[in-house]
């Protein structure tokens, strides 16, 4: 995971995402983050781009934050 990293989180069916990010884990882990991008790149992805300028590898992990839609009419 060392270099440019880029990741995506999905929101399941019948959700509309309203935001996103990157985590990584404190403690034990040997990223030295820093982040690029991180923008809905569809109705329903939230896409995170990084570089790990570390030459070890460790994990991240991309979330997105969902709704539910509401038909209405």
């Amino acid at each position: 995971m060392a270099g440019l990293n880029t990741g995506t989180a999905t929101c399941p069916s019948g959700t509309v995402i309203t935001g996103g990010g990157l985590v990584t884990p404190l403690g034990g882990n040997n990223l030295t983050v820093q982040q690029y991008e991180s923008f809905p790149s569809a109705r329903d992805t939230w896409t995170v781009s990084f570089n790990n300028s570390a030459s070890t590898s460790g994990s991240y992990t991309v979330y997105a934050v969902c709704i539910p839609v509401t038909q209405t009419g």
